[in-house]
């Protein structure tokens, strides 16, 4: 149980130390930071398993694990599943069209002309699809030929779109993003 506590505790730091950095250090791309900050949580998780007593001061006998490197390792599993869960939770709110379509829509009633031109810039270049191929190509998941403009992936782009595919044919998840 001092695994499961010790983790569920990190997790909390890790949460409200995102946030805080998030607003002081004002970063526009969050996973460097998320990452970064769960390698700081997973340690402190290990330093105070190791700093502090098996029963964590109050737990009862009945409570304490037969097996310490077994408690230490589930709590550090249940540590890693909720950073991934809000990594995710965190990508598909902020990030997510849908999300950012309704934000729009709390804001102020708008039509869908309206809505459509919030995503293009100055220049008429769609924000979404502008922003996104350049960024691909920025991280090496495929190449836009400067003279054709024309979209290729990558070996590693290819990895990731096969892979892609199999799992959505495996869940049966259907065509689309």
């Amino acid at each position: 149980m001092k695994g499961v506590l010790l983790s569920f505790a990190a997790f909390l730091l890790y949460v409200v130390a995102t946030a805080l950095l998030s607003r002081i250090l004002l970063v526009c791309r969050h996973a460097k930071l998320f990452i970064r900050t769960f390698l700081a949580a997973e340690a402190a998780y290990f330093l105070a398993y190791a700093l502090t007593p098996a029963n964590l001061w109050f737990l009862p006998a009945r409570l304490l694990a037969p097996s310490p490197w077994l408690e230490i390792l589930l709590g550090a599993f249940i540590l890693a599943l909720n950073f991934h869960s809000y990594f995710d939770w965190f990508f598909a709110f902020n990030g997510g069209f849908s999300t950012s379509l309704l934000l729009l829509l709390l804001r102020s009633r708008a039509s869908s002309e309206e809505l459509i031109a919030k995503f293009h810039d100055a220049g008429g270049r769609d924000k979404i699809y502008g922003w996104r191929l350049p960024r691909l190509e920025e991280t090496g998941y495929l190449r836009i030929n400067p003279a054709t403009r024309v979209c290729s992936l990558t070996p590693k782009g290819r990895v990731v779109a096969i892979l892609t595919r199999f799992i959505k044919r495996l869940l049966n998840l259907g065509h689309g993003g």
